[in-house]
């Protein structure tokens, strides 16, 4: 047995080696980067002293921190497999050197956070892990219904084979800089592709949750899904819904909720790292997949909704939405903002139109002048608040995605058409601008981006209205000498009531108001100046 062990090491040995000579000069000189990281940085010197400690150890860099270095990217986020030490050893090696969790006895993870570690190092905490089997119990789908064998002296490529991905079943063995690679990950991320490993049918069924994970990966990285992994997608989406009858295993912590295959929370964070990533994409691929009718059947609507030509000669309202979540990837957004749309942003833009198809009025049905959507920024917004709900969107840390925002953004996205720009008070820009300063230059964002994803039959600009709040703005900055912040008001409630020696009442409101909006437009500067001015106001109401 030790001779074939032997035997068997020597052969994936040079099967690394072999593969490593086919690799681009890119890819070699990011393995080296990754073996001096892990050989001289402080935050990885737990290796040597554990290669002290237990001369038999092997430890493998695993995951997304390997596909990651191949392709140059940025990575923050290291997992190791430990071999040949059992996971009461481990523990009791790392507890001097660092933070240690043990996760779960069965799964054999601890969490560790080495003494090493600055406070301003964004690392998350290391997964270090011995090499298990998983079975699927039931093939639920359920990310619970498992059965973990943790075994320290499993084989690396048994370890993998449990991998989702091709791309993400690859290790990086640390003493002899070798890449393990039994599944062709290292092929398929030259080839841009995301393919199972082993049976696509099979890896889905034992987790749904890594079909929106596929879906996230394509985004992310902009790779194509490989033909049979697509095929078990497509079959296996209308089960990102199922509810599980409950097992004695799955129903012990959650005996009075809805048990689902896969969670909200879990479906919130791979929907939104998708649309981050690239939103257009994000959008045809969740579509093209039938996950929007899945999820969020709502939108589906928008598909042959019509619009008025003269001013949406782009087509539907679906086309219109799917243009205008293209504007936040262009070059234009990036130079008028100087900055990159965020998942917020991302998501409100999907939802800002999504109640036109449920207002919709036509002159042949309705007998109205035109193509209308009365109150659709309204009924979108409550559509909208729904839906994230249901979605548990705002579950997702790393996102910061706020249901509230969104809502307000949605409700007031026309705010640029309904108005008279010229003549808008400046109270009016405050509430909606300043108020809170960054949600203002969010809705000038969703402007620009519902505006550019016009076309006019005519050819004409679309921006007239967003140029001209933008003026409107600055000269609205340059009055109320707006720097970072707007100035606070000169006078409150309680002063004006003991000036005027009056008492509480919508009158006050109408003072302050009028005061406030004398104040932002540069002609009060003073105490004195407005007091004379809500005085003068006082005798004309009286």
């Amino acid at each position: 047995m030790a001779r074939d062990a032997k035997r068997s090491t020597k052969r994936a040995y040079f099967d690394s080696m072999k593969l490593i000579n086919r690799m681009t000069s890119l890819h070699k000189k990011h393995l080296l980067a990754l073996s001096d990281l892990l050989s001289k940085n402080s935050n990885f010197s737990f290796i040597k002293k554990l290669y002290k400690a237990f001369p038999e150890a092997q430890v493998y860099l695993v995951g997304g921190a390997v596909r990651d270095t191949l392709l140059g990217r940025e990575t923050k986020d290291y997992d190791f497999l430990i071999r040949n030490v059992s996971t009461a050893k481990l523990e009791t090696f790392l507890k001097p050197l660092g933070k240690v969790n043990l996760v779960g006895r069965k799964f054999g993870v601890l969490k560790f956070v080495p003494t090493s570690q600055k406070k301003n190092q964004a690392l998350e905490p290391f997964d270090i892990a011995l090499p298990r089997e998983e079975y699927s119990i039931d093939h639920t789908g359920h990310y619970r219904d498992f059965s973990i064998k943790t075994d320290p002296t499993l084989g690396i490529d048994v370890d993998l084979a449990r991998r989702d991905f091709t791309i993400n079943a690859m290790a990086w063995e640390v003493k002899t800089q070798t890449l393990h690679d039994p599944y062709g990950g290292y092929n398929d991320l030259r080839n841009k592709m995301i393919r199972a490993v082993g049976q696509a049918d099979r890896r889905f069924a034992e987790d749904y949750s890594r079909m929106v994970r596929a879906l996230r990966f394509a985004c992310s990285l902009n790779f194509d899904i490989e033909l049979h992994t697509a095929k078990a997608l497509k079959k296996n989406t209308p089960h990102l819904n199922d509810v599980l009858t409950a097992t004695k295993e799955i129903s012990a912590e959650h005996a009075e909720e809805e048990i689902r295959a896969v969670p909200h929370e879990v479906i919130a964070k791979e929907f939104l790292g998708a649309f981050k990533y690239n939103p257009v994409r994000a959008l045809d691929l969740y579509d093209n997949y039938g996950i929007i009718g899945i999820l969020i059947p709502e939108l589906l609507s928008m598909k042959q909704c019509p619009q008025p030509k003269n001013w949406h000669a782009e087509g539907d309202v679906w086309e219109h939405t799917r243009l205008s979540l293209e504007v936040l990837q262009s070059k234009s957004f990036k130079k008028e903002f100087s900055e990159d749309a965020d998942t917020e942003l991302i998501i409100t833009t999907l939802f800002h139109d999504i109640g036109k198809p449920y207002t919709l009025k036509t002159p042949k049905k309705h007998g109205v002048d035109r193509i209308r959507f009365d109150g659709h920024d309204r009924v979108g917004a409550q559509m909208t608040h729904q839906i994230c709900e249901r979605m548990r969107l705002s579950s997702v840390n790393i996102y910061k995605v706020d249901i509230e925002n969104i809502r307000w953004l949605v409700n007031y996205h026309l705010l640029l058409l309904n108005s008279v720009i010229d003549g808008m008070n400046n109270t009016t820009i405050e509430k909606y601008f300043f108020k809170n300063p960054e949600l203002g230059k969010k809705l000038l964002m969703l402007c620009y981006a519902d505006a550019k994803g016009c076309k006019r039959a005519d050819g004409g600009s679309t921006l007239t209205a967003y140029k001209a709040m933008k003026k409107r703005l600055a000269l609205f900055q340059k009055t109320a000498r707006v720097k970072k912040v707007l100035p606070p008001p000169i006078l409150d409630g309680n002063k004006i009531m003991k000036i005027l020696n009056i008492t509480p009442s919508a009158k006050v409101g109408e003072i302050l108001t009028a005061l406030r909006e004398e104040q932002l437009s540069g002609r009060i500067r003073t105490k004195v100046q407005a007091e004379k001015f809500i005085r003068t106001l006082s005798l004309r109401r009286v």
